[in-house]
């Protein structure tokens, strides 16, 4: 940045110099997955299926003897983002608005979008949760796959199909889905449904279907059942797909390790002047075994 690139900030009659964004909203990302921290080069890990039911064990036979299995192991492997300004001793100089040139305004700029940066890539999980291109799972398969792998039983899905738009109808057999899906060894397990995540588009008929004390969707006067469920609902303006939505369990599999937290540094180019100062962070996000994740891409 020099006094040619921001030439207005040299030059007086403005009544404002304002940066062409609104106000920042809470940290959503944080929302769709569990945090953690991490002091190692990358972080790994592993699931196993359990025991499966108890046979039945005639007089005077042994007793049958079961194995624990082993599954994939997966790698978060983390990676290093970063942004810097440099600024002209000059434009410092002669900037006549307090906006520019300003340290404190590089630095704010420079923390947006990392917070940008960081909604985005955990949000890729969602939007990209139907391919492998970015992220796979243990099993090799994409987050969200009708087809996932099972260490012992039959193979199992966390995506609707065929796929449907958000209706009472098909949140209610989300939920079944998800909430019936069986553990590695074919028993039945408690997943609950907690979280509704829906684009902003379908804010509207999510809050209906969450929040109206009759079916919204007949003229019958029927309850909705669906309100019992006291699912959270959230609202992400990063998912791409407006007629995708998605069901998160009270236990997220999505991890995400902060391997360094966003932070600032800042120095002097002795022989130009220059002021610089960067924004770095290193991230990663996956997920080994995606179980009590749901997902729709929509009609």
């Amino acid at each position: 940045m020099n006094r040619s690139t921001f030439a207005k900030a040299v030059v007086p009659g403005l009544f404002a110099f304002s940066v062409d964004s609104f106000k920042e909203r809470p940290e959503l990302w944080r929302e769709l997955c569990t945090v953690k921290t991490s002091r190692r080069a990358y972080e790994e890990s592993a699931f196993y299926a359990g025991f499966g039911y108890v046979p039945v064990k005639p007089e005077g036979e042994p007793i049958t003897y079961d194995e624990l299995t082993q599954g994939p192991t997966k790698r978060w492997s983390h990676v290093t983002f970063g942004l810097g300004a440099r600024i002209t001793e000059e434009l410092i100089d002669d900037s006549l608005y307090p906006e520019i040139g300003q340290m404190e305004t590089i630095a704010r700029e420079l923390g947006r979008s990392a917070r940008e940066t960081l909604e985005v890539l955990v949000a890729d999980l969602w939007n990209n949760g139907t391919a492998t291109t970015n992220h796979a799972c243990g099993d090799a398969l994409a987050v969200f796959s009708n087809a996932h792998l099972s260490l012992r039983g039959p193979n199992w899905s966390n995506l609707m199909t065929p796929a449907a738009d958000l209706s009472a109808a098909s949140l209610e057999a989300a939920i079944d889905n998800l909430e019936t899906t069986k553990d590695g060894s074919g028993k039945q397990q408690v997943i609950k449904a907690s979280t509704l995540l829906v684009p902003t588009k379908l804010s509207w008929k999510a809050k209906e279907l969450l929040n109206s004390g009759y079916d919204p969707e007949t003229p019958n006067n029927a309850i909705n059942a669906i309100k019992e469920r006291n699912l959270k609902l959230m609202v992400n303006p990063y998912l791409t797909d407006s007629d995708a939505w998605g069901l998160i369990s009270d236990d997220n599999p999505l991890i995400a390790f902060l391997r360094r937290k966003v932070t600032f540094a800042k120095d002097g180019d002795f022989d130009t002047g220059d002021y610089k100062q960067k924004v770095t962070m290193r991230f990663s996000i996956e997920t080994n075994n995606p179980m009590g994740l749901y997902w729709s891409v929509g009609a």
